[in-house]
């Protein structure tokens, strides 16, 4: 009978710490995929319609034209002003279900480079702001995620969706519908996993979203 408590209590830690560290990926690891991410991976091809091939950067070729490279340059044209890059939310009235910073568990401090926001899969997510799509597909530990490049030293990313409706070359505006909650890549239940990078450095999310009207 204790063993099997003890056995239960195990497992609920266990349980703890995968949840704890779901997020503290690096978007360009080379390491391989733990098994969560494999099965995530896996399932997530049942409900995604998109190329499901990586976009590790912001050069594009095919095979049938020309590629297309996106730099401060070609993005200017779009012209993103500095006052329009973050005004809307990107999910609405979700719960916060942690925080951005560093943790310690057991010993061993690691940092969460974004905010979790708790919604049911399948619940729409939004462009914070006007921009272009740098990039859109899996990425390892992030699943599937979109990256907006808002021309201003800003970009947003959004990662763990089970379905990305915008596509590398979209431009955005603020509130458009980007992708949907899911839960892929490391990840242990339906959540928007949010990040703000600002000249290529993870900001506090929630700093700019409290400044949101």
């Amino acid at each position: 009978m204790h063993i099997r408590r003890f056995l239960l209590a195990l497992s609920f830690a266990s349980s703890a710490m995968s949840v704890a560290f779901a997020d503290y990926q690096s978007l360009n690891s080379i390491e391989s995929m733990d098994r969560l991410e494999q099965l995530s991976r896996t399932l997530g091809k049942g409900s995604y319609s998109q190329d499901s091939q990586t976009i590790s950067n912001a050069t594009l070729a095919s095979a049938s034209q020309k590629p297309v490279e996106f730099n401060n340059a070609s993005l200017s044209k779009y012209g993103t002003s500095s006052d329009t890059w973050m005004t809307a939310h990107p999910l609405p009235d979700a719960r916060v279900s942690s925080s951005y910073g560093k943790r310690t568990l057991l010993g061993t401090t690691r940092k969460h480079s974004g905010i979790d926001l708790a919604a049911p899969t399948g619940t729409s997510i939004y462009a914070t702001g006007a921009g272009v799509v740098t990039k859109s597909g899996w990425g390892t530990g992030y699943g599937y995620y979109v990256e907006i490049d808002h021309s201003n030293g800003y970009k947003t990313r959004y990662a763990h969706a089970s379905r990305l409706i915008a596509k590398v070359g979209d431009y955005v505006n603020p509130g458009d519908h980007i992708a949907n909650v899911g839960c892929t890549g490391r990840c242990t239940g339906p959540h928007l996993h949010f990040e703000v990078v600002k000249n290529d450095k993870r900001q506090n999310p929630a700093t700019y979203l409290a400044l949101l009207p």
